[in-house]
Formats: C-alpha cells, structure tokens, sequence
C-alpha cells in the first residue's frame, strides 16, 4: 500500500534553545530577530500565560513588574468578516494604522483550522484559510496549506490580504471584490484584542502558591557544554528541567516535599533530589487573548525586576491552533539566577562586555495536530 498519510501529522516537537540575554534590552524596542523574543513574537495568538517565580523573589518584585505591563483587554464580538470590513469599524480599528490606540488590533475568528473556513487579522494583514471549494468560489489568490489528510491532495488554501495598502479602500475595484465574496459572510469573529472597545474583557489573572517545592539548581554551570559527551548530558538535564518546570506550571502534588504515592500510578521523581533546595513557588495565570507584545512586555519587565537577584523565573505561554499540520502550540521560557559581577571601583569602568550575560532556555512546541482554540 502507498503512504498517502501526512507524515507530519501527529508528530509533535519540541525546539530548545539555550543563549545568552543581552546586557540591555530595550522594553520600546525589544529585539526580534533573537530567541526568546522572536519566539514570543512567532505566537500571535495565546489564550493563557503562566509566570512561575519563588514567593520571595514575587515580594520584593511583584510591584516593579506590575508597574511596568499594561493592563491586558480583550472583546468578544459577533460579526461577519464581511460586517468587519464595511463602513466605520473597518476605517477606525484596522485602516488607522497610524494612532497608536488602533494599531495593534488583534482578532480570530471562531472555528477550526483545518476543518472550517477561518481567519484571523494581525498588523492590518487578513489571512483567510478556506477549504477547496470556498477558494474557488472566492476567486482570490492564495497558496495550498497541508491540512492533516492526504499529503499530496491539496485540499486548504490560505490567502492573505494586506488591509492598509493605500488601494483598499471603499469604491476601489479590489476592495469592493473582498467585500462581496459570499463565503466571507459565513465566517463570524470570536475575540479581538483592542483597547478601544466600549466593552471590554479584562484578561483574568489567578495566583497560586505551592509550598515546599524541591528546586533544583539553576547554576550557569547546569547549561554549559563543551565535549560531545556533555552535550548528551546537557541535553538530558534540558529534558528533566523541562519535567519539572511542566509539572510546577500544572501545580502537581508530585512536587510537594512530603509527597507519597503508589509508584504503579506514578514513578516520577525529582531529579538530583539530594541537590535540590526547598522553596515556595508563586504562579501568575492571565488568560483571555494575550498578544505577543504584551506578553515580552512581560518577560522584559520580569527580566529587569529580577536583574540584581539570584534567582529564577520561568514563563509558559499556550497559543490558540492556527494551522491544522506543524502549528506552534506554544513555548517555555525559563530565565535562570544571573550572579552579579564584581562592581567594585577598580572594575567600574570596565566595558559591559565583559559582565556576565544571563542565560536563558528556550522550549518552542510544535506539530499537535488540535491544540486549543
């Protein structure tokens, strides 16, 4: 029999990063181009953020970080695209590109990839993914997206339209064309992130302690390798971190320092026990849809809060399922201790160069086939 199946399908993966933060990081210009940021920026879309810090380091540095991220909203709205791109909310939430209030309109619309006909708006660029036979009937130019089935049919196409090209606009030729398609008006939005909206949703945030956590320790010398064997090795601890990290985001009693359980219901234990150090763990939930800008606001402001302190803090994102085959489904950040340099007055004056940089690991998910919208 030939293998008409999508290799691709049901096949998850997991990218991990392991660098150096640069020394200042600007929070009105963030870098793009360099892991963590440009994975945060590569997750348009995220229905729930998790920041995880020991409660000591969130006392001190909870009000710093709280002062620096704006309050995150959202609105849910029921319309058509078609609705969406007539008269004033068209001219006001997406053709206004310039006030910064209007800029960042974010919006997804209800269905899901790969099964039905939808879409999703970011920066003024409409992307519409349609199945074989709404495409044809659009008459729009597009490409064919693998949609889990058989790999060499093309069966999905996606389409993506720049809104603010100054040739779109009402009574122009190309513009009328969109705003008449018949299928256009089938699909209905579900959420849009937008400040400006009379009704709001304020993003949720839930706090959560756990006490008495066995941590283990997030030495620099932990993601250091520099023989082929320590790459193996470096690679395992990255595999166990990653563990650990899952298991205190999800708040397990298999983390708590008294824990005994059956191990024929589960065998797990904390790696390098004996080295570990019990603390308690605060963790911060937001959920509703969360932008990838305020999420690096987020992760810089924590950065710059937690900068002159031993110790860790990790962020875990979930982003909502765009692409049916090879979606990124979300992504892990931890940020472990930065040590302090020697500041005293014989090397005051040296370049920043030579301080130590914190290092950071990046978890990027990738290739469940339905993760949550």
């Amino acid at each position: 029999m030939f293998d008409i199946d999508d290799s691709a399908l049901d096949k998850e993966k997991c990218y991990t990063t392991i660098g150096e933060l640069p020394h200042y990081v600007d929070p009105k210009q963030p870098p793009t181009r360099k892991s963590p940021f440009s994975t945060v920026s590569r997750h348009c879309f995220v229905h729930s953020t998790e920041l995880i810090l020991p409660e000591e380091i969130y006392q001190a540095a909870w009000d710093s970080i709280a002062n620096k991220i704006s309050i995150c909203q959202y609105a849910k709205v029921f319309m058509s695209l078609s609705d969406i791109l007539d008269g004033e909310f068209f001219n006001k939430y997406i053709k206004t590109g310039t006030q910064i209030c209007y800029s960042n309109i974010l919006m997804i619309s209800e269905g899901q990839s790969g099964v039905d006909n939808v879409y999703s708006l970011r920066d003024g660029i409409l992307r519409l993914e349609l199945d074989k036979s709404s495409y044809e009937r659009a008459g729009l130019v597009g490409k064919s997206v693998r949609s889990g089935g058989k790999k060499h049919v093309a069966s999905r196409y996606v389409v993506e339209i720049n809104l603010r090209l100054p040739s779109m606009l009402h009574g122009k030729k190309g513009f009328e064309r969109i705003r008449f398609i018949p299928v256009l008006r089938s699909i209905r939005s579900r959420c849009s992130h937008q400040k400006a909206f009379t009704t709001n949703l304020l993003v949720h945030l839930n706090k959560v302690t756990f006490p008495k956590c066995p941590t283990p320790s997030f030495t620099p010398s932990t993601f250091q390798a520099e023989s082929e064997q320590a790459i193996s090795e470096l690679s395992d601890t990255c595999v166990e971190i990653q563990e650990w990290l899952a298991l205190a985001f999800l708040g397990t009693p298999r983390l708590n320092a008294d824990d005994s359980i059956d191990p024929y219901l589960s065998r797990y234990s904390v790696p390098n026990k004996e080295n570990c150090t019990s603390s308690n763990l605060v963790k911060l939930t937001w959920k509703g849809l969360l932008p990838s800008h305020w999420i690096t606001q987020l992760l810089i402001a924590t950065l710059r809060s937690t900068a002159g302190s031993d110790s860790w803090f990790a962020i875990s994102s979930h982003a909502l399922g765009k692409e049916a085959v090879e979606g990124k489904d979300g992504y892990m950040i931890l940020a472990p201790p930065c040590y302090k340099a020697d500041t005293t007055e014989d090397n005051a004056l040296k370049s920043d160069q030579k301080q130590p940089r914190r290092k950071f690991v990046c978890w990027e998910y990738v290739g469940c086939p339905w993760s949550a919208s």
